[in-house]
């Protein structure tokens, strides 16, 4: 039997680039918002073939594994669809609150959602997105629309 060399079986020598794994969701240089004329935006990802959408930006089409995603923004106003505090965590400071958030164009984003004091949160509430340094969240805007 042949003697395998372990490195050269694992190095991908022999392979095209598409067939070696990569790093889908790797961290970028740049935030996953940008602000312009004021308004948070999210950088999200659009499949050129199939249209599909994702946050943060991603390399491969969820849908079809495409590798045509481009950048897109979105943002800053969405819909609340649920929330949860949160009064356990070994990585920061209880209670907080996160949250699933619609937009307009369809993506439903995980966010931090920032209430003030006394301000109660509902589903189906608007909600914009907001920016302090480095982070993002979204905070209340309105009234909720539904029940």
């Amino acid at each position: 039997m042949k003697d395998l060399v372990l490195d050269a079986a694992t190095s991908g020598a022999g392979f095209a680039a598409d067939a070696l794994p990569f790093e889908d969701l790797k961290e970028g240089a740049e935030p996953p918002f940008v602000v312009r004329d004021g308004a948070v935006l999210l950088r999200g990802s659009r499949s050129r073939s199939s249209g599909s959408m994702a946050f943060p930006v991603r390399e491969v089409c969820l849908e079809t594994g495409a590798r045509d995603m481009e950048p897109f923004l979105f943002g800053p106003d969405g819909i609340l669809y649920s929330y949860s505090a949160i009064h356990v965590s070994a990585t920061r400071a209880v209670p907080y609150t996160l949250g699933y958030v619609d937009f307009p164009n369809g993506v439903r984003v995980l966010a931090h959602v920032k209430a003030p004091d006394g301000v109660p949160l509902a589903c189906d509430q608007p909600v914009q997105v907001r920016a302090e340094g480095d982070d993002w969240f979204v905070v209340p805007v309105g009234k909720q629309t539904g029940v």
